[in-house]
């Protein structure tokens, strides 16, 4: 019995470890099979990357380490006479590498350091003590301090180099050596300077070449003042950029960077301080939102001055909002308001529905396609019967406007809107321009077309409204405003007829001259524009505020034009706020400081026109 049970033991014995010895055979097998498809993909994918990806590898490989090293220097922007507005400054940040410290120890470097960078002395020995293996010590240092640290030096004592002990002298003295500071090394690198501080900074915009960014000038000539060199420097890089291979590499190539063009505006550095002096006084006056100045040469669509607020350092751009940077000058849009009426008098004698002595009944309101439009002064003028068009310029007369654009054929008046460049891009050579708005003649109700004509229903930025008006100034003629003198090519078109344009500018003129008093009236130089007072819409564009925007815009002389201005106010808050009462005494001011500067005195001004000696701007 036992043998029996013995022997049925030891044949399951037997069986499992034949049952073991088939596991172990199927897993080998398994194993095989996986780690032999393993080897076959691997193998596979060597095989298509070797053959099929590698020339895809190779000419990555080499762009990689063969690389053009395209080194910059920025250029030069000027205004008209040469000032410089913008140039790189070479600058150095100090780095220090305690591992090359030697026999100098970190509080003798300090105390070097400390009177040059006028830094704390200890503060300095805490950051030299670091255990890291480079420290930055110092930013943005100039020649100058660069150039006394390298000459600066510190005192080590003499040591045996057998006993390792310090030298004495005869006198028991210890000997001492002088050395340059040792451990130390300097980044250069180009800052953007503008030696003027803020002085036109939304024309000259800002930059930054390591994030590449920029704006207004600095980016729209950035071709011109950003060139890049005809010879290349090539240079083969390891993975993290430094050159190897130095066998073929000429490090005097490094230093031999392209001198890029310098940028020439049209500004007048002189006229741009003066428009930014009296826009930030007339901001304190009226305490308004946001302001602008835009002068020009109207014979040549030459920006000679380009006052924005509220204002930004842009050597300092990264501290200013998103509000300050804007140009909103050229971004944003506005009812023109009573400017328009340039616009729209000068489109009437062009198109022939009224002559220079034509007389227009003034209801002072007038209901019109569901409507009700009325003139500002109509509770203290409520009916001012048949007027001129000198009237209608000097009171602002709303009803004889409307009745005047209502005059003229809708396809007609909007044909001379758009040749004037309402609805469209100046083409300023500025980034970010607006096109306004100028409604297609489909949406063109009865409403539309008569408030057309005192500014409502249309839609412009201030730099649009310079130039429609500096189109009548320059005898009919629409120049393309332009700032920048490099490779500049003029855009003109004829607008309205030189009879229409002229007459237009003496109807102004006179409409200025005749009130006993004028906010814009100059000593002895004829002015000829046109007060805006606007309601300003919600920022959702549905409805309007109770807010305003105020603005002139005028040229002078009248008889031979030199000087385009436009003056907006955004959202004044002191009382009795109109184009007359905050926008008016800005031009003033402006003017009559720039009436001696151009040449315009003493003023010879005759009825035949100006007799004043001019200067060359």
């Amino acid at each position: 019995m036992r043998s029996y049970q013995a022997k049925l033991t030891e044949q399951r014995k037997v069986k499992q470890r034949q049952k073991k010895g088939k596991d172990r055979v199927f897993r080998s097998f398994v194993l095989f099979w996986i780690f032999g498809l393993l080897g076959i993909a691997l193998a596979g994918r060597l095989v298509y990357v070797q053959i099929w990806e590698s020339p895809e590898l190779v000419s990555k490989a080499s762009q990689f380490r063969n690389q053009s090293l395209v080194l910059y220097n920025r250029g030069r922007i000027l205004d008209r006479n040469g000032v410089i507005l913008a140039q790189d400054t070479i600058l150095y940040d100090l780095y220090a590498h305690p591992q090359y410290y030697f026999k100098a120890t970190a509080d003798q470097i300090a105390g070097a350091l400390a009177p040059i960078l006028s830094q704390s002395e200890e503060g300095l020995k805490t950051l030299l003590k670091k255990e890291h293996r480079t420290i930055r010590v110092a930013n943005n240092l100039n020649k100058g301090s660069m150039d006394q640290i390298l000459k600066s030096q510190i005192t080590l004592p003499l040591i045996d180099p057998k006993t390792k002990v310090s030298l004495v002298g005869d006198d028991g003295k210890p000997l001492t050596r002088k050395i340059a500071i040792p451990g130390l090394d300097f980044s250069k690198k180009a800052v953007r300077n503008y030696p003027q501080g803020g002085l036109g900074a939304h024309v000259l915009g800002y930059v930054n070449d390591e994030a590449e960014i920029s704006s207004g000038v600095e980016y729209s000539a950035r071709s011109i003042l950003k060139k890049k060199p005809t010879d290349m420097i090539h240079a083969e890089l390891d993975g993290r950029g430094r050159v190897i291979n130095v066998a073929n590499f000429d490090p005097k190539a490094m230093v031999k960077v392209p001198k890029a063009d310098d940028v020439t505006l049209t500004l007048d550095s002189r006229l741009q301080y003066i428009a930014e002096r009296e826009l930030d006084a007339g901001m304190k006056r009226s305490g308004g939102r946001r302001g602008a100045v835009i002068m020009m040469a109207p014979k040549t669509g030459e920006v000679l001055a380009f006052a924005v607020t509220p204002k930004y350092d842009p050597a300092r751009y990264f501290q200013a909002n998103a509000s300050a940077l804007k140009n909103w000058a050229i971004t944003d849009v506005y009812p023109p308001g009573s400017t328009m009426k340039v616009l729209t008098v000068a489109s009437g004698l062009d198109s022939g529905v009224i002559q220079k002595d034509s007389r227009i009944l003034d209801t002072g309101k007038m209901k019109i396609g569901g409507w009700t439009i009325h003139n500002y002064d109509y509770y203290r003028n409520r009916y001012p019967g048949m007027i001129d068009l000198v009237y209608l310029l000097q009171h602002s007369s709303n009803i004889a406007s409307a009745k005047v654009s209502l005059m003229i054929p809708k396809a007609k008046q909007r044909e001379l809107l758009h040749r004037f460049g309402v609805g469209s891009k100046t083409g300023v050579d500025l980034s970010g321009e607006s096109s306004g708005i100028l409604l297609p003649l489909s949406n063109w109700d009865q409403a539309t077309h008569a408030s057309i004509g005192y500014g409502y229903g249309i839609a412009m930025t201030p730099l649009q409204v310079a130039a429609s008006v500096a189109a009548i100034a320059n005898d009919g003629i629409w120049n393309k405003p332009y700032l920048i003198q490099n490779n500049h090519e003029p855009v003109k078109r004829r607008v309205i007829s030189k009879t229409a344009a002229r007459t237009t500018t003496e109807l102004l003129a006179t409409a200025i001259e005749k009130p006993k008093t004028s906010s814009v009236r100059l000593d002895g130089v004829r002015v000829a524009g046109k007060t805006g007072t606007s309601k300003r819409p919600n920022d959702n564009g549905r409805g309007y505020t109770n807010q305003r925007y105020t603005s002139f815009v005028g040229y002078y002389p009248a008889e031979d034009p030199r000087i385009l201005m436009l003056v907006v106010v955004d959202s004044p808050t002191q009382a009795e706020s109109w184009g007359s009462t905050v926008a008016g005494p800005i031009f003033k001011a402006i003017a009559q400081e720039t009436i001696s500067y151009l040449g315009l005195t003493p003023a010879r001004i005759s009825s035949k026109g100006s007799e004043t000696v001019k200067k060359p701007l």
